[in-house]
């Protein structure tokens, strides 16, 4: 499993995209506010339930934002995201695994509570598994045992004690590197050390760790070297790993990416031994992975700084999680020129290009692009993308064209792609509109990476432009494309490819004063039933 928030981007790939503005356009972007709340406010913020004990149980046990909220009241604040939840459910599922050693890597973005997330799941282990001995890992001895010290705070919250029992009352060894304590009817066993630091003496009461989690161990210096790294690594795997329980481990490998080759969260993602779920703090719609805690503009403000620093290659890695951040410098967003419009102007023309895929679960996402056209050149304006079947794709790029008065539709013409035109002739029949130009667009001999290399010259030299709404979803896979690999992720900017092709081929076709009838008909009812999409 290999999961990336499309984030892809980086991170499917997630992961995982980034938005690369241009001075003019991050000057747009306010300041974050960072006022702090008022005291009416912070009353108003805290919520009070009452729950029977066999509930509490219940709902924190199957909620992390309950049991987060449970053991931490004054520091939980924002309910947790969607990919934190399918993290949750991944974490938890292996937690209660038997004779199990799987191998697990998550990556989360810097800033983004991965540490927090880490303590409630050693924090569940406790309350709901039959795990024993769980060590902590960190890159010094200090952070291990800070850790320690923030689960054991979790342990002793008063929402716990009286539901769970108090774990105090069974303590055995209490030192800040080692705590052994009777709880929920088994001895349980926290440790912590450094990494580097020697584990072959963890056998405590005859037992060993089945529980390592190992929580950014390495640090960002270390990761610029390759034989600190390299003595790392093999410390990991050749001692640390070596001193699980026979009985069965967990192991949980927590980090971010760093813009160095040797990022070990970069070479376990390659390794098939290891299970990934990795993500990076910005989707591919341009949205924040966590937008309650790490809203866009704050990111985009982050990213702004790095830019000006002259180090962005620090963003993509370690908010992004872009394994090829050090290594893409095809073309710099931050120095494209400038819009050839400015608000208000009016558009010599507009027309929609659609990469169509077959809309399965492993196929490619389709993609669907509205471009304006200002002093003859080409502007990305909306970009649309997703797993859609035909008729939703049909649907998508009706919709933006009505929107928008556009009345050129470019599909490219590929395979069983052309059989579009077909079907968007067919629905517009269906729906009663007409003024609309459906056409095709083949690629030609040159293939898709020579295509798009050529297009990011057209970028640079002005020929071709992205209005800064778009800019996310173009930077995510721009990032990580990989000019000597076939299977990048690049189906957006395909979309760039064609737009210089769609004026040189259809220019006369591109007419703002082409009016669509009848756009009140799109209300009318089309039913797919292949797809079960209707509109």
């Amino acid at each position: 499993m290999d999961t990336m928030s499309k984030l892809g981007g980086i991170p499917d790939r997630s992961a995982t995209p980034s938005e690369l503005l241009s001075p003019e356009t991050l000057a747009a972007f306010p300041p974050v506010d960072r006022t702090f709340l008022s005291e009416v406010e912070e009353e108003e913020r805290v919520i009070e339930g009452s729950f029977s004990a066999t509930e509490v149980i219940h709902n924190a046990k199957n909620s992390v934002d309950f049991l987060s909220a449970l053991a931490m009241p004054t520091v939980y604040e924002y309910a947790f995201p969607a990919v934190y939840l399918s993290v949750w459910a991944w974490l938890t599922e292996y937690a209660h695994k038997v004779r199990d050693f799987s191998q697990l890597a998550l990556g989360l973005p810097r800033g983004f509570a991965k540490t927090t997330l880490m303590k409630l799941f050693i924090l569940y282990c406790i309350l709901f598994t039959n795990r024993q001995f769980i060590l902590i890992v960190a890159e010094t001895n200090a952070k291990a045992l800070a850790i320690i010290a923030d689960i054991m705070d979790m342990l002793a919250e008063t929402n716990i004690a009286q539901v769970f029992g108090d774990y105090r009352l069974g303590i055995q060894i209490d030192r800040q590197e080692l705590k052994k304590f009777g709880f929920r009817g088994r001895d349980i066993i926290i440790a912590g050390i450094g990494s580097g630091g020697d584990p072959r003496g963890l056998n405590v009461k005859h037992r060993r760790p089945d529980v390592m989690l190992m929580d950014d161990i390495q640090g960002r210096e270390d990761a610029d070297s390759e034989v600190i790294s390299s003595q790392l690594e093999r410390w990991m795997v050749g001692s640390l790993m070596k001193a699980k329980s026979p009985r069965g481990c967990l192991f949980l490998f927590v980090a971010n990416m760093y813009p160095t080759p040797h990022s070990i969260l970069r070479k376990l993602k390659s390794n098939p031994r290891w299970i990934k779920f990795i993500a990076g703090g910005i989707l591919a719609d341009g949205t924040s992975l966590w937008e309650d805690l790490q809203p866009i503009k704050q990111l985009l403000a982050e990213y702004a700084n790095d830019v000006a620093a002259q180090h962005p290659e620090i963003f993509y890695s370690e908010v992004l999680n872009d394994e090829n951040a050090s290594a893409n410098n095809l073309i710099d967003f931050s120095k494209l020129p400038l819009l050839p419009y400015q608000e208000g102007d009016i558009s010599a023309g507009s027309f929609i290009v659609i990469d169509p895929s077959q809309g399965k679960v492993n196929s490619d996402d389709v993609a669907i692009g509205l471009f304006e056209v200002y002093d003859a050149f080409p502007v990305l304006m909306k970009v649309k993308a997703g797993k859609y079947s035909p008729m939703d794709t049909i649907k998508v790029a009706l919709e933006l064209a009505l929107a928008s008065n556009c009345s050129l539709i470019v599909c490219e013409g590929t395979g069983y792609q052309a059989t579009l035109l077909y079907w968007f002739n067919f629905v517009t029949q269906q729906l009663g509109i007409y003024g609309l130009d459906f056409v095709e667009m083949y690629p030609g001999t040159k293939s898709k990476n020579s295509r798009i290399l050529s297009m990011f010259k057209a970028l640079q030299s002005g020929e071709l432009f992205i209005a800064p709404e778009c800019r996310a979803v173009v930077q995510n896979e721009a990032v990580s494309f990989n000019p000597l690999r076939k299977d990048n992720i690049d189906n957006i900017l395909d979309l760039l490819t064609y737009a210089p092709r769609v004026l040189h081929e259809y220019g006369h076709l591109v007419a703002s004063q082409n009016v669509i009838l009848n756009q009140d008909n799109l209300a009318l009812e089309v039913y797919d039933e292949g797809s079960n999409t209707s509109f």
